[in-house]
């Protein structure tokens, strides 16, 4: 190819990529601008949550006395696959809360074995006043609510909203289904998520409680915006190489102003911009490019070494020995039935059917036992208490109890684990530990040296925050400016 022919293609391609630039620039400008924003505000307030600690300190005393009926009775009761099993106090009475693989969690009274029925007004109202205070208020219950719309939730609607009528404003939301609290919220929370996690995430309630409507547009989005920053790096390095071989050298040869502090700007902060782009795209990946974390069933068969759902052979007299506890949840480990009572200061205690206390020593053999079942092949599984600071378990939100299991030789994957109660937490392949930095670390700058102080970490993230803001403002200029031009001209070049 000839050079003259080599440099009208070069000029083409430049000038494809500076109107794909322009405008998906356009459509995308005040997006860019919100999402900084937002960014920033949710960097100093997270979305509501009500930790687990004082959900906890919320609920009443399982009533373990009151018990007749086996948790293995119980899911047959609820006629589903469980995927999940709890004891909880449903207001007067203890009740197992059984997840199924339908995402529908069902209440199964300890005392019968009856299904039990959504909770009325009547007792939702006594779970109100008698957690939360006299003066407390319920609601009519609803499906979604702006601060209940995660997917996490799902399991649990119908909620009533109850309202403390405190000078905070506080409002806590009462699971119809199982008759537990939670979320949590107060007045300033709610007012600043509007123009943070909610502008931020797309979190609005009529999009949001759509999964797939939701992880679909907002993954489309995120693509053009990616694309955006893409072209955008590459003209802006462009277009400075050109100005570099004019006769005054310069970093730009924009002579307008909002178009030079564009060029400029998107210089120093286009890395930064492409980075925090790419890993929020990411962050909507949900299993389309790097692994999900979670065993496959045969795999989740083997380390609990009985048939997934089925079991649990636990003598309910077994489970005195958890008396004063606000919560039992059930696990199976290598074809060991266990019982894990928590209490409101995060301690727990687990119990074997029998009523046999379960020492963390003997959890962690049942946990190598039911690894080597599971994934079969492997050396002896080496185990390691996880910093709830490391990377891996903020971008896995890990609990402080988390422990890792490791393969020396490097044929099975790490497996995590709660070091609580045994279940598995997430399988960290290398596709999934990879997905933690590119997407988590690259995204929050949590990251070794970081996540330990996390003051530094927030000026850290905040300091290229705000120039990328600056930097989408001069694009909404631009895409203005560029509106009004073509509207006068009445077409699109």
């Amino acid at each position: 190819m000839r050079a003259s022919d080599l440099r009208r293609l070069k000029e083409r391609a430049t000038r494809n990529v500076a109107w794909l630039h322009r405008w998906l620039g356009v459509a995308t400008c005040v997006i860019f601008a919100l999402w900084f924003a937002s960014g920033a505000v949710l960097l100093f307030m997270p979305f509501p949550s009500l930790p687990r600690a004082d959900q906890l300190a919320l609920e009443r005393a399982v009533d373990v006395a009151a018990v007749r009926v086996s948790p293995g009775t119980a899911i047959a009761a609820a006629g589903t696959r469980a995927t999940g099993v709890r004891l909880v106090q449903r207001g007067e009475r203890p009740a197992y809360i059984v997840t199924g693989m339908d995402d529908i969690s069902r209440a199964i009274d300890a005392r019968t074995g009856a299904a039990l029925p959504l909770l009325s007004a009547g007792a939702a109202r006594r779970i109100a006043v008698d957690a939360v205070g006299p003066g407390a208020t319920v609601g009519p219950p609803a499906d979604y609510d702006q601060w209940i719309v995660h997917n996490r939730f799902d399991a649990f609607r119908p909620f009533y909203r109850i309202d403390a009528n405190d000078s905070a404003g506080t409002r806590y939301y009462l699971s119809a289904r199982s008759g537990e609290l939670m979320q949590r919220t107060d007045a300033a929370g709610r007012g600043w998520n509007w123009i943070g996690a909610v502008l931020h995430w797309a979190y609005f309630t009529p999009l949001r409680a759509d999964f797939t409507a939701w992880d679909r547009t907002v993954w489309w989005v995120s693509l053009v915006a990616l694309i955006v920053a893409v072209t955008g790096t590459v003209l802006g390095i462009v277009r400075t190489i050109a100005a570099q071989r004019q006769r005054r050298p310069s970093l730009t040869f924009y002579r307008l102003r909002w178009m030079r502090w564009h060029h400029l700007l998107g210089l120093f902060a286009g890395i930064f911009v492409l980075g925090w782009i790419l890993s929020g795209w990411l962050s909507m990946d949900h299993g389309r490019l790097f692994s999900r974390g979670q065993p496959l069933e045969a795999q989740a068969r083997g380390y609990q070494g009985m048939t997934a759902g089925r079991g649990f052979a636990i003598d309910p007299q077994a489970l005195r020995a958890l008396g004063g506890a606000h919560e039992i949840g059930f696990t199976q480990v290598a074809g060991r039935a266990l019982a894990t009572g928590w209490w409101p200061a995060g301690t727990a205690r687990r119990v074997l059917g029998d009523g046999a206390v379960v020492p963390d020593a003997a959890l962690l053999d049942f946990a190598r036992q039911g690894v080597a079942a599971g994934w079969p092949g492997g050396p002896g599984s080496v185990s390691r208490r996880v910093p709830p600071t490391s990377l891996y378990a903020l971008a896995e939100g890990w609990p402080a109890t988390a422990i890792l299991m490791t393969d020396p030789g490097g044929i099975r994957p790490d497996i995590a684990i709660d070091g609580a109660d045994g279940r598995i937490l997430t399988v960290m392949d290398p596709s999934r530990k990879a997905y933690a930095w590119i997407y988590y670390a690259l995204h929050t700058f949590n990251v070794p040296g970081l996540s330990d102080h996390q003051r530094w970490r927030k000026a850290t993230v905040l300091v290229p925050l705000v120039f990328g803001f600056i930097f989408s403002v001069t694009g909404v200029v631009l895409g203005m400016e560029r509106i009004r031009k073509q509207l006068r001209q009445g077409k699109v070049r």
